[in-house]
């Protein structure tokens, strides 16, 4: 496993570790995590499932359909 030296103020170290403890990880662990999120490259299994399981907007004459027939304009 490779590591890597990370210089950061004393602020932004108070906020990972917190995250981390309110995550129940560590601050290695929470830290991979967050760069997993953010360089997926594909779309995460829960999103794919959603594909196709909702309805598809109908169509403008589907929507009129129950309006009738418009009237023919006036000549100018």
């Amino acid at each position: 496993m490779k590591q890597l030296l990370l210089e950061i103020d004393e602020t932004t170290e108070a906020k990972i570790n917190a995250a981390a403890k309110t995550a129940g990880l560590s601050a290695q662990q929470w830290l991979q995590q967050i760069i997993d999120e953010k360089t997926v490259t594909t779309w995460p299994n829960a999103i794919k499932a959603l594909a196709g399981t909702w309805q598809d907007a109908p169509f403008s004459e589907e929507l009129r359909a129950a309006e009738g027939q418009d009237i023919s304009r006036e000549d100018f």
